[in-house]
């Protein structure tokens, strides 16, 4: 069987320039050079992120890839618009970002990286590819309550299949999928709702692509199709609150390891000096650039 490619996807932008500079030179370190990565930012930021180009990375404009028409609205990193006047959160827009990665590239294999991850360890393709499967993050039974529940509800009324939940969590870091799943994902959406599959998503105030993506390959699609096998194991280590940062920085919180990345969440606040100084705090035998100290 031929080897399929896997390309790597980040939706970035301008406040997040910092960050991503920082995971290029992960991805740089540790990362294959036959993987290639796309970074997908707003026009307005294209210049600044340009610099990060190289022979296996390309910067592309968020609206050239994004069916529709989608603009950025003036004095706001955070706000869009949508050809029907409907505003569009930045969180919204990134998803739909992640959701049309089938335009940006003709690799079968997708792996999403958010700017505010770093690489720490070589990435073993045999965790997430195997016997011509992709890894699908699924977790049964996690995250069933609050606003994932929500989520869950949302995918269904996407999909056309009515649930509050669908069983398991499918939200996480390095989350891998099938170029052709996700454009089967699109036709179904389309077929459903009778309009462009990014209209309905974008008018969905609580919504998330890893939840309707998950769902889909394994509820509509399932196990036999969807090109997938499942996995639990979290190949990132993630501080999503301020205490596992600062456990981190004291060194009482240890890195897992089959996590080949650590995440420092963007809106935890700290500056970029302190962003560098919690990893290199973590990772003493790395020496990460310590980008705007």
């Amino acid at each position: 069987m031929q080897q399929e490619r896997l390309e790597m996807i980040t939706c970035s932008y301008g406040p997040d320039l910092h960050r991503c500079r920082r995971l290029c030179e992960s991805v740089d370190r540790f990362i294959p050079t036959s993987v290639q990565h796309t970074v997908i930012v707003p026009s307005r930021d294209y210049r600044a992120f340009a610099p990060l180009e190289n022979n296996r990375r390309r910067v592309l404009i968020t609206q050239d890839v994004v069916p529709g028409s989608y603009r950025q609205l003036p004095g706001s990193d955070k706000l869009w618009m949508d050809s029907y006047g409907w505003p569009v959160r930045g969180w919204i827009m990134q998803q739909i970002t992640k959701l049309s990665a089938n335009h940006a590239t003709d690799a079968e294999l997708l792996m999403f990286v958010d700017s505010d991850l770093v690489f720490i360890r070589d990435l073993d393709m045999r965790s997430i590819y195997r016997r011509g499967e992709l890894r699908l993050h699924r977790v049964p039974g996690a995250m069933n309550e609050g606003v994932h529940r929500r989520w869950h509800k949302r995918a269904g009324a996407l999909l056309g299949m009515p649930t509050d939940y669908f069983g398991s969590d499918y939200v996480g870091q390095l989350i891998t999928w099938r170029r052709s799943r996700l454009a089967s994902l699109q036709h179904h959406l389309e077929r459903t709702h009778g309009k462009p599959w990014h209209v309905p998503v974008a008018h969905s105030l609580r919504f998330s692509e890893y939840i309707l993506y998950g769902s889909y390959v394994e509820h509509a699609l399932g196990e036999a199709d969807n090109g997938h096998f499942y996995s639990a194991e979290d190949l990132c280590h993630c501080c999503w609150f301020g205490q596992e940062a600062e456990q981190l920085r004291r060194g009482e919180s240890q890195i897992s390891p089959g996590a080949v990345a650590l995440l420092l969440q963007s809106n935890l606040g700290y500056a970029p000096a302190e962003e560098a100084n919690i990893l290199n705090a973590a990772l003493p035998t790395m020496q990460l650039t310590q980008t705007g100290a």
